[in-house]
C-alpha cells in the first residue's frame, strides 16, 4: 500500500526543488540591477531632453546587459522556474518585493521632483540597490528557509 502522505510530501519537495536549489546570488548582482534601473531612468531623461542618440544607446546597452545577465544566469542554473509554480512562501516574498519596488519608485519620483534629475537618479540607484539587496539576501533566503522547514 502506498503511503499517501509520503507521496504528497515527495511531490511537494520535487515541486519546490527549483526554488530551493538555485546557486547563491553573487554580491555584485544588486549593484548591477541598481545600475540597470538607473541607466533606464537616465535614458528616458536623455530622450525627454531631445538627446535621442545618447538616450537610445544607453537604453539599448542597459537592456542588452540585463538580457545577457539573464541568459547567463539561466545557463548557469539550468532552469528558470515560473513564479506561478513557486511555493506560497516564495510567492509572498516576491509580492513584498514588488511592493517595495513600487515604494522605491514613489520615493525616487518624490526626490526627483524635489531636488532634480541628479538627485532623482541617485535615489533610483540607492532605492533599487536596497530593494534588490533586501529581496536577494533577506526575503528570498528567509522564504526558502521556511519552505525547507515546512517540507522537512
Amino acid at each position: 500500500m502506498i503511503n499517501m502522505d509520503a507521496a504528497l510530501r515527495s511531490a511537494d519537495r520535487a515541486a519546490a526543488a527549483p526554488f530551493l536549489q538555485t546557486p547563491r546570488i553573487p554580491a555584485w548582482y544588486p549593484f548591477a540591477m541598481a545600475t540597470y534601473f538607473t541607466a533606464v531612468f537616465g535614458a528616458f531623461l536623455l530622450l525627454r531632453d531631445g538627446r535621442v542618440v545618447p538616450g537610445a544607446v544607453l537604453l539599448l546597452l542597459a537592456v542588452a546587459a540585463v538580457l545577457a545577465q539573464a541568459t547567463l544566469t539561466r545557463a548557469r542554473w539550468g532552469t528558470w522556474p515560473r513564479l506561478s509554480e513557486a511555493p506560497a512562501e516564495i510567492r509572498r516574498a516576491f509580492a513584498l518585493y514588488v511592493l517595495l519596488a513600487v515604494a522605491a519608485i514613489i520615493a525616487s519620483v518624490g526626490v526627483w521632483s524635489w531636488v532634480g534629475a541628479a538627485g532623482g537618479l541617485a535615489a533610483v540607484f540607492l532605492t533599487a540597490l536596497a530593494v534588490v539587496w533586501a529581496y536577494e539576501f533577506r526575503l528570498y533566503p528567509a522564504a526558502a528557509r521556511q519552505v525547507r522547514q515546512r517540507l522537512a
